[in-house]
């Protein structure tokens, strides 16, 4: 009776139908899980570690070949640009205006340039004149560059008994038909004409 029980607890399935083998199913969802790794890893991957399929060396095994697999597809996959050198080549903006061959740009001079309006600026504010800025050397300096284009000016005076020189050819009723320079003026003792203001020398 023990025998008979045993027999039917070690079949546990209708008479002429076989127990399936344990060592078949295994395989069989091994030889999935090892495709779907190779295959397609992610999915592969999930299924090995989600069904407990292989143990645990040899689904660390397969995790180690499946990144392999993806790290190099993903380099394969990835398009590669080949970098041409370039040589830059310097070029002038469209928009700036070369400055003349011949021209020095100073800096300095510009810095100066900008104090001086600076002090002009005071100067006529408060009356004055650019003059007022020169130093005494500088004004001689102007003075004389200033006299020596007046020597050079056309006055007139009469041809006899010159006293003054004028500085036009009428002046008042009196008619000057002699024309000579300011400094040619003075070397004949001529004085400039009280009346129509000629040019004159500042000592």
């Amino acid at each position: 009776m023990n025998g008979r029980n045993a027999n039917s607890t070690r079949q546990g399935y209708t008479a002429g139908v076989e127990r399936p083998s344990k060592q078949r199913a295994v395989s069989a969802r091994g030889l999935l899980g090892l495709l779907l790794t190779l295959l397609l890893p992610p999915v592969g991957l999930f299924f090995l570690w989600r069904q407990g399929v292989f143990r645990t060396r040899g689904r660390l095994l397969l995790t180690g070949l499946a990144t392999l697999e993806m790290t190099a597809l993903f380099v394969l996959l990835t398009p590669h640009q080949e970098l041409t050198p370039r040589t830059p080549v310097p070029v002038a903006p469209a928009l700036v205006t070369a400055a003349p061959q011949g021209e020095t740009l100073n800096a300095l001079s510009n810095i100066e340039q900008l104090l001086y309006e600076q002090k002009l600026a005071k100067v006529l504010d408060a009356g004055g004149t650019a003059r007022d800025l020169l130093t005494e050397e500088e004004k001689l300096e102007a003075q004389n560059a200033q006299n020596e284009a007046t020597y050079e000016e056309v006055v007139y005076s009469v041809f006899s008994n010159a006293v003054y020189y004028h500085a036009t050819k009428v002046c008042r009723t009196q008619t000057n038909g002699r024309e000579l320079t300011v400094r040619d003026a003075l070397r004949e003792g001529l004085q400039p004409c009280p009346y129509c203001n000629p040019p004159a020398i500042v000592a």
